[in-house]
C-alpha cells in the first residue's frame, strides 16, 4: 500500500506545533506494517532538498509548474513542492494563506495519482478529499480555512454546484474543513474523546451537525509519541540520562533547570503555544495564589502578543519566581519536561496534546483539564491530575491535589506508560483498509 501524507509541516524539517510531530512520526511507524508512506510538504523558506522533478497542475484557469524536491530523514522520504507563494519564513500567518494552500493542494492532487491513498492533514490540505481517495485527519477543529466562494471557484475550477448543494457552503463562504469531512472516505481525529466532543455544540466549532451526519466514517485515534526522539535515556539536551529503573539523572536535570531559569522549587512549567485554546487566562488568574503558596512558574512559548505581554510583565514583577522564555527552544523545552515538578495543561479544549505525554515519559506529572486527549492520556490520581472546572480555582485545586497525592511517585508511574506509535499505526492501517474498500 502506497500512502502520501500531505501536510503543511512535519518534524524534523519544519515544526510549528504538534501536527508536525504526528506527520513526522506516523509514516515511520507504518513502514513495519507494510505501508510505503511518504510525506509531501510545501517547500518553505530555509528547507534544503535535492530537486527531483516538477509538478504541472491547473490553477485559476492556467497551467502552473512547481519544482519538486526530495529529502530523506529517518528512513522517510519527504517531498517538497515549490508552489508559488511559499519559500517564506513562516508556515502560516499570511493574508494569502487560503490561496497559497489551495495552490499547494491542487498540485498535490496531481502528484497523488501515483499513490493508493492520500492522508490529508487539517484545513490546509482538505481540498484533496475532492481530488483523490483520502483519509482526512482533523488535528484542530478551531482552524477551518474559510474562503470567499468567488476566488475559491476561480482558483480551483470546481463546479459552483458544490456550493449550492451546501457541500462546501458555511455561512456564505467556502469552509475547507467541511469539505474534508464531507468528501473524505474516512475522517479521523487525534483522540477518542475529541471525536466524541466535536459532535457537540460546545466543542464542534459550528461543524457539530456536519460531524454528526458523517459520524459513521469518523474515527478517534490517539496520537502517539516518537519514543526515539523523546527518550530521557538518550536525550542529548539533558545533563545525564535516566530511566524509571535508574532515575538518578533526573535530579541533575532538576538542578540544571533551576540554574538556567533562576527559579526556586517547586517549579510549575507551561510549554506550548501562547494561545486562547491553551487556558493561559486561568494560569494568569491563578498565579498570585500559586506564588503565595510557594510555587515558582516557568512559561515557554510564542503566540498571541497579549499573552506574551502579560507573562513578560509577570516575570519582571516577580524575579526569581516567574521566568518567561518567548521562543521555540527545544533544548529548554526538554529540560522543562525533565526538571519541573509538574507540567500545567489547563486547556479550554485539547484535540490530543503531546506535552502531557512527553512530560509523563520524562517522569514529570501533568496537571490538566479533563478534556479531549488529556483525559485519554492521563490517569487521574495515578500519573497526573485532571480537573474539570474551567476556572482558576480548578487549576489551583489540581496543583494542590497533585502535591498532596505525591508528585514524585506519580512521575515514576507515568514513565511506565506506552505512548509509542505502534498502536495508533495499527489503527490507521485499519482505517486505510476501510477507505480503500469504500464503495461510495
Amino acid at each position: 500500500m502506497r500512502v502520501l501524507h500531505v501536510a503543511p509541516e512535519a518534524y524534523p524539517l519544519v515544526k510549528v506545533g504538534g501536527l508536525a510531530d504526528v506527520v513526522g512520526a506516523l509514516p515511520k511507524a507504518l513502514r513495519p506494517l507494510g505501508v510505503e508512506a511518504e510525506v509531501l510538504l510545501p517547500w518553505h523558506g530555509g528547507l534544503e532538498a535535492r530537486r527531483v522533478g516538477e509538478v504541472r497542475f491547473p490553477f485559476a484557469g492556467r497551467e502552473e509548474v512547481a519544482p519538486l524536491g526530495e529529502w530523506v530523514e529517518g528512513g522517510v522520504r519527504f517531498l517538497l513542492l515549490g508552489a508559488e507563494g511559499f519559500g517564506r519564513e513562516r508556515v502560516y500567518g499570511y493574508p494569502d494563506d487560503p490561496e497559497r494552500y489551495l495552490r499547494f493542494a491542487l498540485a498535490a492532487g496531481r502528484l497523488a495519482q501515483g499513490y493508493d491513498l492520500v492522508h490529508a492533514h487539517d484545513w490546509t490540505t482538505a481540498l484533496l478529499a475532492l481530488l483523490a481517495p483520502t483519509v482526512y485527519t482533523i488535528h484542530n477543529l478551531a482552524h477551518q480555512g474559510l474562503v470567499d466562494p468567488g476566488p475559491f471557484f476561480h482558483w480551483t475550477g470546481l463546479s459552483w454546484n458544490l456550493f449550492h448543494m451546501e457541500a462546501l457552503e458555511y455561512h456564505g463562504r467556502v469552509n475547507l474543513m467541511k469539505a474534508g469531512i464531507v468528501f473524505a472516505r474516512r475522517v479521523a481525529t487525534v483522540s477518542p474523546s475529541y471525536a466524541e466532543e466535536i459532535k457537540t455544540p460546545e466543542f464542534g466549532m459550528g461543524l457539530d451537525g456536519v460531524l454528526r451526519r458523517h459520524a459513521g466514517k469518523l474515527r478517534g485515534i490517539l496520537n502517539g509519541l516518537d519514543t526515539e526522539v523523546y527518550d530521557p535515556a538518550h536525550d542529548p539536551h539533558l545533563p545525564a540520562p535516566y530511566t524509571r529503573e535508574d532515575p538518578s539523572g533526573k535530579a541533575l536535570a532538576k538542578a540544571a533547570f533551576r540554574e538556567k531559569t533562576g527559579l526556586q522549587p517547586p517549579i510549575l512549567a507551561y510549554v506550548g503555544r501562547l494561545d486562547f485554546q491553551k487556558g493561559l487566562d486561568l494560569l494568569l488568574a491563578a498565579l498570585p495564589r500559586l506564588l503565595e503558596l510557594g510555587f515558582s512558574l516557568y512559561v515557554q512559548g510564542v503566540g498571541e502578543e497579549g499573552l506574551a505581554r502579560a507573562f513578560r510583565g509577570k516575570a519582571a514583577a516577580h524575579p526569581g519566581r516567574v521566568a518567561f522564555l518567548e521562543a521555540y527552544h527545544e533544548p529548554m523545552a526538554r529540560l522543562a519536561y525533565a526538571g519541573a515538578e509538574a507540567l500545567l495543561v489547563p486547556s479550554r479544549f485539547e484535540p490530543c496534546g503531546l506535552v502531557q505525554m512527553i512530560a509523563q515519559r520524562y517522569g514529570t506529572p501533568p496537571v490538566a483539564r479533563a478534556v479531549g486527549g488529556l483525559k485519554d492520556t492521563i490517569e487521574d490520581g495515578r500519573t497526573g491530575v485532571l480537573f474539570q472546572s474551567y476556572h482558576p480555582e480548578g487549576l489551583l485545586y489540581g496543583v494542590l491535589r497533585l502535591f498532596h497525592l505525591g508528585a514524585e511517585a506519580m512521575g515514576l508511574r507515568g514513565m511506565e506508560k506506552d505512548f509509542s506509535w505502534q498502536g495508533p499505526a495499527l489503527a490507521y492501517l485499519e482505517v486505510y483498509r476501510e477507505a480503500l474498500d469504500w464503495k461510495g
